[in-house]
């Protein structure tokens, strides 16, 4: 059975690079989202394994990315959350960190930093493909 995903960003370019790269490896991406309000719908609904989450995501209701990162890790410990952010400093990625995420992700990211998201997955997903060429997408 796949792994399943959830990408959430509030780029449309951005998500489409992610789904590559996951697709690529094995995953099958079960939703994306671009606003806080939908991340939560749809995590609601389709309860992934693994979340891409832009911690800088869009909300309307006021709620950031550590509220959002906290309110899926309560109602879901089970589920792993990459973060990813444009702007992330080495304390916010300590705070992620300590609370649960499984890796944190500086955009723009390269194919580096892809395959260390590769590596942290396939240790908790070992029916993952563990292939370098799965993580860069070829």
């Amino acid at each position: 059975m796949a792994v399943r995903v959830l990408i959430a960003h509030n780029s449309g370019i951005t998500r489409d690079v992610i789904r590559h790269h996951f697709e690529c490896g094995g995953c099958r991406v079960v939703a994306e989202t671009g606003t806080v309000a939908q991340t939560i719908d749809i995590f609601r609904t389709t309860r992934p394994d693994v979340i891409m989450l832009d911690v800088g995501l869009r909300s309307a209701t006021g709620i950031d990315g550590l509220s959002l990162f906290r309110t899926i890790r309560r109602e879901s410990p089970a589920t792993s959350i990459v973060t990813v952010s444009a702007s992330q400093s080495p304390d916010d990625q300590r705070i992620y960190r300590r609370e649960g995420a499984l890796e944190c992700v500086e955009e723009p990211f390269d194919s580096f930093a892809l395959k260390r998201v590769w590596r942290r997955m396939s240790e908790v997903y070992p029916e993952l493909k563990r292939t370098d060429e799965a993580a860069s997408g070829r």
